[in-house]
């Protein structure tokens, strides 16, 4: 058979294949690789695999060289970054024959991004950022992990502090332990405390069994507890004696009850503010303030911007099976110039508003919500909300209307929040817009 007969296999197999020198160069690579990699032939050959890779484990612990050359294909998953620094998950196998190494791979983003949307599971290298304060906090990720302390992510409501604490627990010596999480401002205070620390049969009129709460059901495991700077004095002081000394005392019970549980806690509030305040006790912040994360919002991580909208649009393309390539210019010069008071949640928001309206392409100013369409020349740097109370004299008051509904996502509470009017009078301008359907 003739070479062209094998080159033409070569070039037609839906698999990407690196072959490589015994310097770990690569000499040839097919038509799949280079649209997985998006690294043509000319770029590729002659340059080290882990160039044209550019996975973590290449530089840090490169399966080529722990493989012996008779050893049976190995296979491996792991992160690449494509020519235009897009994140791809690779499944590759790897052989050694006639002096050269082959590494066969194929792309399994779409499997991979589906997981972790059903699973919630994510690793540092998860984190997307530009922003060096936080590139340095991910280059300490698995120290911070390896240890046994309190973590405290303090930062604004939706910049992210459940993926840091999801990231650290998944790199720790308990991710194959329980991994609880639990709102300290979803439940009012007495429910709460049984939440936590459970309660015995007979504790009060309706406990008729015993229930462990979740800091047992969570031992030798993780507990985070996110909002913390929501929870009252009084159940602070339980919360200390359960960090400092491992025990528990559940309602009802006689004594207490040990448990091995390292903490991850979270809040959106200056606790040093809250403390000085009265509002937090002192000791207990000390004692969970061991590693502490200031995530910064994401005004202040401008950079990123762009990697989050490429980020939401791939994930979207997957769940919703469309296939939107990008922002246009102009879009993107509005999302670049939001201060985005609801962060990151607040961008996917707007990103998933876009793809109703966006079938395909690129999206446009006109699939943007109707809040971001409108000049912000008043809007604060801190992400308030005073542009929203100029719109009625620049747009109309339905406009006016539309655009804080559609940023609180039709929670009437909370875009009467925004245009700082009781929710009576919002729900009358509803109606008198036929807004209310």
């Amino acid at each position: 058979m003739s070479e062209q007969f094998f080159k033409d296999i070569f070039d037609h197999n839906f698999e990407g294949i690196l072959i490589l020198d015994s310097n770990l160069k690569i000499t040839r690579l097919n038509r799949a690789a280079e649209e997985i990699t998006g690294f043509s032939a000319l770029e590729a050959v002659g340059r080290y695999c882990y160039e044209i890779l550019r996975a973590r484990r290449c530089k840090n612990a490169c399966p080529l060289k722990t493989m012996k050359k008779d050893d049976r294909p190995g296979e491996f998953i792991v992160d690449i970054l494509t020519r235009d620094n897009k994140k791809k998950y690779i499944k590759t196998r790897v052989i050694h024959s006639h002096n050269h190494w082959v590494e066969i791979f194929f792309d399994i983003t779409r499997e991979v991004e589906l997981e972790k949307k059903m699973t919630e599971k994510y690793h540092y290298e998860d984190i997307i950022t530009r922003t060096k304060s936080l590139q340095d906090i991910l280059s300490q990720f698995p120290k911070i992990a390896a240890g046994n302390v309190p973590v405290l992510l303090q930062g604004e409501s939706g910049a992210g502090k459940e993926v840091f604490a999801t990231a650290i627990q998944s790199l720790s010596k308990r991710k194959d332990k329980p991994f609880i999480k639990m709102n300290c401002a979803a439940l009012p205070e007495t429910l709460l405390e049984s939440e936590l620390f459970g309660y015995k049969k007979g504790a009060f009129t309706d406990a008729r069994t015993n229930k462990p709460g979740i800091f047992l059901s969570a031992h030798q495991g993780t507990l985070f507890l996110d909002e913390i700077g929501e929870m009252s004095l009084a159940l602070q002081a339980k919360l200390l004696r359960a960090v400092e000394t491992g025990e528990i005392i559940p309602l009802g019970s006689r004594g207490p009850e040990n448990v091995d549980v390292r903490i991850l806690a979270a809040t959106n509030k200056d606790l040093n503010r809250e403390v000085k305040e009265g509002r937090f006790r002192e000791d207990l912040f000390y004692r969970l303030n061991v590693v502490p994360i200031r995530i910064p919002p994401l005004r202040e991580r401008k950079n990123d911007i762009p990697l989050f909208i490429d980020y939401f649009i791939d994930h979207l393309n997957i769940i919703q099976q469309k296939n939107i390539t990008r922002v246009q210019v102009a879009a993107l010069d509005i999302l670049m110039n939001f201060s985005y008071p609801g962060n990151i949640r607040e961008l996917k928001n707007i990103i998933e508003y876009a793809f109703i309206f966006c079938d395909s392409g690129e999206i446009q100013v006109n699939h943007l919500p109707q809040y971001l369409r409108f000049p912000s020349q008043s809007q604060d740097t801190q992400g308030g909300y005073s542009a929203m109370l100029d719109l009625p004299r620049q747009y109309g008051e339905r406009e006016w209307l539309l655009g804080a509904l559609e940023q609180a996502g039709w929670k009437r509470s909370k875009a009467a929040e925004i245009l700082q009017i009781d929710r009576t009078t919002l729900w009358r301008k509803m109606k008198k817009y036929n807004l209310t359907s």
